[in-house]
């Protein structure tokens, strides 16, 4: 069975979780991407997450549905930060942010009126922060979305509901002051975790002295408890996550009025399927029989969003299984000669993160591209990329082809490689090249006494010489990062897996605590921002 095919929009990836819920340090623009509207949208269209689902355009929605839950600015309120004045009156600390609003952005976005957002099922369970759309939405990085600063801004102020909640500017943002000393605005988000909330930006022992003599015990302007020595038990492996922890993204293309994801997965249960294969010994359709009768190879690795912001619910580890793409080559009888390209093709027209998907082979070859055909032991679903995939490990998920219908290999001058577009984006700061992401949201609840267990893992781009930051130790802090306890990652850890980590601590003192996490390579690099989580411990 043949499809129609055209280039468009984003590529594909997937993610882990667990139950509980970028800082583009820039001004006005930033902001956008935290913002999603707080207008009237349609309700939520529920999906299994072992099925494949199909876009709901939204066309019969209930627009009188909201899926915000703004309060009034003016209504003062703490949130998950102590009890204070300070954190109250002049900080409105629990009134500000995208939380202040809306209880999940994927959700939020997946279902904004006619608009169908790639993003099909958010991994680890958590709640979505700012940081999250930024890459995409500020940057505007050639695939990626639209800049939404214009977008978000006008939809706010011209909302009923953020102009009757007196939404202004401040509940969104605040102000900081660069290194020239000017003021600037920032988002939130990009701001509550540090030492900096509160009007102390230097995070070093002057403020926190002068904190201490005028009264504020913690050293803190909002009274978050610092600790210098946590005693922490940490523990780290490289577990793989749950199927129902994955993070999906679908592109969810209507090509020439059809639905081509419908139309695939119809070819898969009545046998058409075909997967087409040029530039090859033995070119032609190839079926998913003659796929699995190659040699196959099981392996574990992560999968990470290209795009992904710090502390992200866009990752997950997963358990595979398919043809590595060495051993493809070889039974459909070797490329041709002088073929140095390769070019995946899914069924809703993504080819890689190139405009044509021409994409240097033997880079893909050696960090041991995978056609997979399974995963979590049974046979790829649409939502999961099926029914073939092409994954590439230790890189970003756009790499990660879905939905194929074909891959041609060809002879192109000069093909670029994947980390020719990763590489400098990572050096100008606009990918992340480690990532550590808490499993729990904000609010962990926590006792006096009692052991807390949190999770988490830690990732690295390991692509290639030029891309290459393996996770060497995660550094966690319970003080703004004044101090660190450092936390090795075996030498024998697989390197396209996470670093998964359980840390158990056990609180001495009742008050707000913030935990920081951070990835260091084995070349010495640090992850650029911290992942923050507030835990509030009680008697």
């Amino acid at each position: 069975m043949r499809f129609s095919t055209r280039g468009k929009t984003e590529g594909g990836e997937k993610r882990i979780g667990r139950k509980f819920v970028l800082s583009m340090a820039v001004c006005l623009l930033a902001l956008a991407v935290c913002l999603v509207a707080c207008a009237p949208s349609p309700a939520p269209q529920g999906a299994d997450a072992g099925s494949a689902p199909m876009a709901d355009t939204g066309d019969d929605a209930d627009e009188g549905t909201s899926f915000s839950t703004a309060a009034d600015f003016t209504d003062v309120s703490t949130g998950m930060f102590p009890d204070i004045q300070r954190n109250a009156e002049f900080q409105n600390a629990g009134n500000r942010g995208c939380a202040a609003c809306h209880d999940d952005l994927f959700t939020l976005d997946k279902n904004n009126g006619t608009f169908v957002h790639i993003t099909n099922q958010v991994g680890m369970k958590k709640g979505t922060y700012n940081g999250d759309c930024a890459v995409c939405h500020f940057q505007k990085m050639g695939t990626a979305g639209n800049i939404m600063s214009e977008n978000l801004h006008v939809r706010h102020y011209s909302s009923p509901e953020f102009v009757n909640a007196n939404g202004n500017c401040w509940s969104c943002h605040v102000t900081d002051t660069d290194e020239n000393g000017n003021i600037v605005m920032k988002l939130f988000e990009d701001i509550k975790y540090d030492m900096r909330f509160g009007g102390y930006p230097n995070e070093d022992e002057t403020d926190i002295h002068w904190l201490e003599r005028h009264g504020w015990d913690e050293g803190t302007f909002t009274g978050v408890i610092r600790e210098a020595e946590p005693k922490l038990d940490v523990q780290v492996d490289q577990a793989t996550s749950s199927e129902e922890d994955e993070f999906n993204i679908l592109n969810f293309e209507r090509i020439d009025g059809n639905d081509v994801y419908a139309e695939i997965e119809k070819s898969v249960s009545d046998g058409s399927y075909r997967f087409t294969v040029e530039g090859v010994g033995k070119p032609g359709e190839y079926t998913l029989d003659d796929l699995k009768a190659m040699p196959q190879t099981e392996f574990t690795a992560a999968q990470y969003c290209y795009v992904a912001g710090y502390n992200t619910a866009m990752f997950d580890n997963m358990p595979m299984k398919g043809v590595k793409l060495s051993d493809f080559i070889e039974a459909v009888g070797g490329v041709d000669a002088g073929a140095n390209t390769i070019t995946p093709i899914a069924v809703d027209g993504w080819t890689a993160i190139y405009p044509e998907g021409a994409t240097d082979l033997q880079s893909y070859i050696d960090n041991d591209a995978v056609i997979v055909l399974e995963r979590y032991g049974h046979d790829l679903n649409i939502a999961q990329g099926g029914p073939v995939e092409i994954f590439v490990p230790g890189t970003g998920g756009t790499a990660t082809v879905k939905n194929l219908v074909g891959i041609k290999f060809s002879k192109t001058d000069n093909p670029p490689r994947y980390s020719d577009i990763a590489t400098p984006s990572i050096e100008a700061g606009a990918l992340i090249n480690m990532n550590t992401s808490w499993f729990d949201n904000d609010g962990v609840q926590g006792k006096v006494g009692q052991p807390l267990t949190l999770e988490g893992a830690a990732w690295g781009w390991t692509f290639g010489d030029d891309c290459n930051y393996e996770v060497d130790k995660i550094l966690f802090s319970l003080d703004y990062g004044q101090n660190w306890v450092e936390v090795d990652s075996p030498d024998d850890f697989d390197p396209y897996q996470w670093t998964h980590y359980t840390m158990t601590w056990t609180p001495e003192k009742a008050g707000t605590y913030i935990a920081k996490a951070k990835a260091v390579s084995k070349t010495g690099v640090e992850q650029g921002v911290d992942a923050s989580i507030i835990i509030q411990v009680s008697e």
